[in-house]
């Protein structure tokens, strides 16, 4: 069977996990609570929530499910209440709410603002739901709160991204690979040294995944060939080897279960046997397809990047050349400039000096 090269498979897999910042994965990500808050009507708080969902968008941050740590929430407090009389009479509201950026996990405060807001509406639902929707999503101060949390995040993550490692490890030392890998995927891109110990780790723990589920696999087929080794055993001990991942570090051993079973099963069983035997070799070839193809969409995507990275450098180059022409035309007029500016004054100069000089000799002239 194709071996392959181990350089593709961390190429493969680093793609996979980590170049999803197309996506969620790997990009910071903040979500929303939404406030627990009985005397507020559903309607109401759904607009709420639309509003804070635009206040993390606004700021460039992912807004998704992805990462459960971190989340924007409020307290609302009706600081005044009016009854605008008339046909029909309306309800006004002022509310001052409390936003904050916390930890869920740690119950760790990163950030706040405070705002207040006026709604008016037939009834204190359309009231909340007008002053709500008066929430400005772009509001400094709110803006200046997601930047404030957005710093202590990735503070937050180059401090324990070792923990947060080790505490994938021991998951793996569980056998709980899936949630071990999800640990390490939440962390976002925040620095080179994090993206690099996380890909390292990904690769580490996802290799060690599938020797685990390939190791077991192949011993319910060494077990299925052991209790009948004919062609029956055969074809239900090939239904455990073609689920083994074309990844595993027990290739080699299915291999050769493989070529076991095909010199032992009997002529007039072949028939039947060489139908499994075939099944597995579509199988593992659709599964190379596969790979192949998930190799080939990386390497696009690393193309479609470099490719990005080359024309905003020669537009960068663009903008220096252009700038720096144009500072040399604005040195040179300026130089310009000073020098006639020189020949001016020393002009003026010339003219003091001769007229002084015409002075003196007048002077000296009457004397005589």
């Amino acid at each position: 069977m194709k071996r392959i090269p181990l350089i593709m498979v961390y190429l493969l897999f680093a793609g996979i996990l980590f170049a999803q910042t197309l996506d969620d994965v790997g990009r910071m990500s903040i979500n929303v609570q939404q406030p627990a808050n009985k005397t507020i009507p559903t309607e109401a708080l759904d607009q709420l929530e639309d509003k804070m969902h635009q206040i993390i968008t606004t700021s460039g941050i992912s807004d998704n499910a992805f990462n459960k740590r971190f989340a924007l929430t409020a307290t609302v407090s009706v600081t005044k209440k009016d009854i605008i009389s008339g046909s029909p009479a309306r309800v006004s509201q002022t509310l001052e709410i409390a936003f904050y950026v916390k930890d869920i996990i740690d119950h760790k405060e990163y950030g706040n603002a405070t705002i207040s807001t006026v709604g008016v509406g037939l009834n204190e639902n359309k009231a909340f739901i007008m002053a709500f929707a008066n929430i400005k999503p772009g509001n400094p101060r709110l803006q200046k709160m997601i930047e404030d949390s957005k710093e202590l995040i990735v503070k937050y993550y180059r401090t324990n991204i070792d923990n947060i490692i080790a505490d994938a490890y021991i998951l793996v030392q569980q056998e709980q690979f899936d949630k071990a890998l999800y640990q390490i995927a939440q962390v976002p891109d925040v620095c080179i040294d994090c993206t690099d110990k996380c890909r390292k780790a990904t690769i580490d723990i996802y290799q060690k995944k599938i020797d685990a589920a390939g190791l077991h696999l192949l011993q319910q087929a060494r077990a299925a060939w052991a209790g009948a080794p004919n062609a029956d055993g055969a074809a239900q001990a090939a239904r455990f080897l073609v689920k083994i991942d074309l990844l595993a570090s027990c290739q080699s051993e299915v291999e050769a279960l493989m070529q076991e079973m095909t010199e032992k099963v009997k002529d007039d069983e072949c028939k039947a046997w060489e139908f499994e035997l075939q099944q597995y070799a579509d199988a593992k070839a659709r599964e190379q397809r596969d790979f192949e193809f998930r190799v080939q969409q990386y390497k696009d995507r690393q193309a479609r990047e470099e490719e990005r990275h080359k024309e905003e450098v020669a537009r960068e180059q663009r903008d220096f050349e252009f700038s720096r022409d144009k500072y040399n035309k604005e040195h040179e007029r300026d130089m310009a400039m000073i020098e006639a500016s020189r020949q001016v004054a020393l002009e003026v100069a010339k003219q003091i000096s001769n007229n002084f000089k015409c002075k003196n000799y007048e002077c000296k002239h009457y004397m005589l």
